[in-house]
């Protein structure tokens, strides 16, 4: 792909412009229909591996509650380190174990009801008088595990039981990445530490938000006060990932920076040697972004990474979580300044002055009844792309 940004820029001519493909339309009901909204939830995001934390969030022997996906679940690692998730949800009467959504440090749960008490691992360990029970041993009285696994620097959960994903592992979560499990490790995130996230509801429909990150045709108009300036026009190179098995859903693209220009003028015969080694490298010169199926969006920013992920709390409303994750090697308290500044400027005065603000406006005249179909050009042909995963994935048609 950054040979295909090198070509771009070296002749003046985006990919775009010589592509043949017809455009494509999105129903305006994609975004609007309950029925679709309802398959999307129980094919999407009760089904498959969503992203619910960075490793730097959880260590041995903490855990925290994470609400985000729709469900009450609970992540926690042990003290050999391993990371489980199981439903926040006391096996005795049903209590909400644990509240925090920042990690805390427990040698056990202990339920604030009745004081039942589970291990890290999700076993009963104690009831409080217990012979007023028929069984004094009960493993149905365990918290219901939840597919978990850590992988490239980030813990997945399947937030339900019974689907193809029951016994989720790396060998399985990297067969459904497909190639782009191959690429991670080069983008380090394992190696990042969390810094800040936040939280917040907007109505919009959550595909709206990944819309807007798929397609670099808004940047010139939308960001022309903010980021604008960094890019080049529309040159870009991207391509789709993941198993055939699941119709390659992962989409991962690179948006040429102004430096990229200077870059690709050295020329072919020194372009080995001029070839980032590492990702800093290449984020000086593109905008690495990946859309993970279904709902996670990565921006390799020069020197941090935005990890978003999207959740709908309805048809017309979205959950928005925004996590920068940093350097370790920046981590200290002398860039506490910086990256405050840094994630404030992304955060208010790009997503959410801009990108969300759009989409909430879009959103909103969907009710004009003015479109029944939204237009999309070559120049957009990624957001076609990402439609076509999510009707395949919930048998519904486009």
């Amino acid at each position: 792909m950054l040979e295909r940004i090198r070509q771009q820029c070296a002749t003046g001519r985006a990919e775009w412009q010589d592509c043949t493909d017809a455009e494509t339309s999105v129903a305006v009901e994609r975004y609007t229909s309950v029925d679709i909204y309802q398959r999307e939830i129980d094919k999407l995001f009760r089904g498959l591996p969503l992203i619910a934390a960075h490793g730097s969030e959880l260590q041995a022997g903490q855990v925290l509650a994470h609400d985000g996906y729709g469900v009450p679940i609970l992540l926690s690692r042990d003290k050999d380190g391993v990371v489980r998730a199981h439903l926040n949800v006391c096996r005795h009467r049903g209590t909400r174990l644990v509240e925090s959504s920042t990690a805390i440090a427990k040698s056990s749960i202990v339920c604030p009801y009745h004081g039942w008490a589970y291990q890290l691992d999700g076993k009963l360990r104690h009831r409080l008088h217990a012979e007023s029970f028929d069984k004094k041993e009960c493993a149905d009285e365990d918290l219901v595990a939840l597919p978990c696994v850590e992988r490239h620097g980030l813990i997945w959960v399947v937030p339900s039981s019974g689907s193809d994903f029951d016994k989720l592992s790396s060998n399985s979560l990297d067969e459904y990445l497909g190639e782009l499990s191959a690429e991670m490790p080069f983008y380090e995130v394992a190696q990042l530490t969390h810094f800040r996230t936040i939280e917040a509801e907007y109505p919009a429909n959550w595909k709206l938000i990944v819309d807007a990150f798929l397609e670099s045709y808004h940047i010139r108009v939308l960001h022309k006060n903010t980021i604008a300036p960094f890019f080049t026009d529309g040159i870009t190179a991207g391509g789709r990932f993941g198993s055939e098995q699941s119709g390659k859903p992962h989409i991962h693209s690179l948006v040429a920076r102004r430096a990229a220009q200077a870059w690709s003028e050295q020329g072919d015969t020194s372009l080995q040697k001029t070839m980032p080694q590492n990702i800093r490298e290449l984020s000086e010169l593109v905008t690495p972004s990946q859309v993970i199926f279904p709902n996670t969006i990565t921006i390799f920013h020069p020197d941090y990474l935005s990890l978003i992920t999207l959740y709908p709390t309805s048809v017309g409303t979205l959950r928005w979580t925004h996590k920068m994750l940093i350097p370790k090697d920046r981590a200290d308290s002398t860039w506490v300044a910086h990256w405050e500044k840094t994630f404030n400027l992304i955060e208010k005065g790009v997503f959410q002055a801009e990108d969300i603000h759009t989409a909430v406006q879009i959103q909103k005249g969907f009710a004009s009844g003015a479109n029944t179909h939204l237009r999309l050009g070559r120049i957009e042909q990624a957001v076609s792309w990402f439609h076509d995963s999510v009707a395949r994935h919930t048998a519904a048609s486009r």
